[in-house]
């Protein structure tokens, strides 16, 4: 698994993201890598997985953490949704209406 697949099973909550942590490990902090970029859809199915409880709020505010933190991840198009997930008591606790609305949000062009 190469960086780039290993980012992809992380941020997507795909079936070998524990390997994928492992994987990730092996790679140098500081790369070429071209940034792997977390889009507006790529959040909609992360916050769908929190909606239908297949992972929970303390779930998703690792993952914006982690999607926060990496040089390697592009979020530069949902950063906000990411600070705000990431820091859930700026918006008083992650919960299912504040997570629809921000579904909601992210519909409108």
């Amino acid at each position: 698994m190469n960086r780039a697949e290993a980012l992809k099973q992380i941020i997507t909550f795909g079936a070998d993201k524990e390997a994928a942590y492992s994987e990730l490990v092996k790679f140098g902090y500081d790369s070429d890598f071209e940034c792997f970029v977390v889009s507006k859809s790529i959040l909609q199915n992360v916050l769908a997985k929190y909606l239908s409880d297949e992972i929970t709020a303390d779930d998703l505010e690792e993952w914006a953490n982690f999607v926060e933190c990496r040089d390697d991840l592009d979020h530069e198009v949902i950063e906000g949704y990411i600070y705000a997930i990431a820091n859930p008591y700026l918006i008083d606790d992650i919960d299912k209406e504040k997570i629809m609305k921000m579904v909601q949000l992210l519909k409108t062009p």
